[in-house]
């Protein structure tokens, strides 16, 4: 991740939005909550742990026909993503609630760095004509969460300021809904229902390098894009 357009909100900052309470306002409906059954945090683990390094993006997801969908022909290959690979999977252990760094001035409302659950981080990268597009599925076993989770990545994909990724953080969808990130809309978020008590999030953007991005991918597109690929996710 790069942080050449936005300095990063501090550590403990982002460790208090982290498991803050999110409000549940909606900036459209998805075309489903899941799109092969009911997803629950546990088999989406489970799917990850299996998954082998050159693994392709493991939902069955048709990007194509997604795209198509919304009114956007392009033709769709998978793409390098961070670490060389087109799927980046990891199932991410949880941490204990834990004093803030030595030389970091806490502030009043985050005295210490809260306890964070075990996740489910998958990144999937793909390139839809000449366009780079990442796709990211990110799960919790504790509601209200998962979107926190990609907080400095939605800063820099979505070239956000502080106050804007604090608005994203306390406003994001409710399950079964979706929306983007504030000023061009670079970021489409769509947030799924699961099966049991947890919480999962989908993104799609352009990545955090796009200092130009394509137009015709951000915004209502992109949000309705996210709606698409929400509907299909399965394992």
């Amino acid at each position: 991740m790069t942080t050449d357009r936005k300095t990063l909100l501090a550590p403990v900052l982002l460790a208090g939005l982290l498991l803050g309470t999110a409000a549940c306002s909606s900036s459209g409906a998805a075309d489903a909550p899941s799109g092969g059954g009911a997803l629950s945090f546990g088999k989406l683990k489970s799917a990850v742990q299996v998954l082998g390094p050159d693994a392709s993006c493991p939902f069955g997801l048709d990007l194509a026909g997604a795209l198509k969908a919304v009114g956007i022909e392009r033709g769709v290959t998978p793409a390098v993503g961070t670490g060389g690979r087109p799927v980046r999977a990891e199932v991410v252990p949880g941490e204990e609630a834990r004093a803030v760094p030595s030389g970091v001035t806490p502030s009043p409302a985050v005295a210490s760095l809260p306890a964070r659950p075990e996740s489910v981080q998958v990144w999937c990268s793909y390139t839809a004509g000449t366009t780079p597009l990442e796709i990211a599925v990110l799960a919790a076993p504790a509601e209200g969460i998962a979107l926190n989770l990609a907080l400095p990545y939605l800063q820099q994909a979505g070239d956000l300021t502080g106050d804007q990724l604090v608005a994203v953080s306390g406003g994001q969808p409710a399950p079964g809904q979706t929306g983007t990130t504030p000023g061009r809309g670079s970021v489409g978020i769509a947030r799924v229902a699961v099966a049991d008590k947890g919480d999962l999030t989908l993104l799609v953007s352009q990545g955090t390098k796009a200092a130009v991005p394509d137009a015709a991918l951000t915004g209502e597109p992109l949000r309705a894009l996210a709606g698409k690929l929400a509907a299909q996710l399965h394992v």
